[in-house]
């Protein structure tokens, strides 16, 4: 999802304790390191994640006027998965069951059988169809330590907090009331009272 475009939905994130201050140069290098990398068929990896240019999923090597603007770094957040239609891939199998069964004259084949003929038809088909790919901008505000990701899906939540941390050796914490709270500085009896804290039903359904 962009931040330029459509309707401005976003989870906010904060890094964990005192963020050093990483120059620009060297942070450019750590987010080339960690650049998404395409999927290749022939291979197992079913999921890639890296960055790309803020707002363009396919440049893959944003420039550091294109990642650091004013005291933000921003950068996109590129997730491509393997995804074949489930009808597809049954008929296909289907078929190439069929041929090897003629190909060696039974009526069965073992279960260890299935399971490679199914990673090959997988894999042939990884050569037809497109990995699934969705990109999503993320902004860093270094200065405040929080983090804007411009959605509220969890796996791209999840996607980004492992990926943050390996570039920038950094742990993202999600927002929360509790986090927020933390943040702001939380009273010794403030601090108990969340602690004591339950969860209370605001709207019960009807019956």
């Amino acid at each position: 999802m962009s931040a330029t475009r459509g309707s401005l939905t976003y989870a906010r994130f904060f890094v964990r304790g005192d963020a050093p201050e990483v120059p620009p140069a060297r942070a450019l290098r750590a987010v080339h390191l960690h650049a998404f990398r395409p999927l290749v068929p022939d291979e197992e990896q079913k999921e890639s994640v890296g960055w790309c240019r803020f707002g363009e999923a396919f440049d893959l090597q944003p420039g550091q006027d294109d990642v650091f603007v004013d005291e933000f770094v921003n950068l996109g957040l590129r997730v491509d998965r393997w995804a074949v239609p489930g009808a597809l891939l049954r008929a296909r199998l289907r078929d190439a069951e069929a041929e090897l069964l003629a190909q060696k004259g039974r009526e069965r084949l073992t279960r260890a059988e299935k399971k490679e003929l199914k990673e090959q038809v997988s894999r042939r088909l990884r050569h037809e169809l497109p990995p699934r790919t969705r990109a999503f901008d993320v902004s860093w505000a270094p200065g405040s330590g929080v983090v804007r990701l411009f959605t509220q899906a969890a796996g791209p939540a999840l996607a980004l907090g492992e990926l943050f941390k390996r570039t920038f050796k950094l742990e993202l914490v999600a927002e929360s009331p509790y986090t927020l709270s933390a943040r702001l500085g939380m009273s010794a009896a403030r601090e108990a009272a969340w602690a004591d804290a339950e969860p209370t039903t605001l709207l019960e359904e009807a019956r």
